[in-house]
């Protein structure tokens, strides 16, 4: 019976690592998958933010046209 405690108890220790080491692993995809989602929002955001640009520098000019 001591064997078997023994047995299962090493056995219990090699899966908490196995499960450590899995959680560690989906930590650092989960982070790197964040990291990528953010990236792709800013570079969006900055895409729609220079469009908007364009789009008022084009309403200032016909302001400018209608008023000359």
């Amino acid at each position: 019976a001591e064997l078997d405690k023994q047995n299962a108890s090493k056995e219990y220790e090699a899966i908490s690592e196995k499960a450590k080491q899995e959680l560690e692993e989906y930590k650092v995809r989960r982070v790197a998958a964040f990291k990528k989602s953010l990236v792709e929002l800013a570079e969006l955001q900055h895409k729609h933010a220079k469009t908007q640009v364009h789009v008022l520098k084009s309403a200032i000019a016909s302001l400018k046209e209608m008023s000359a």
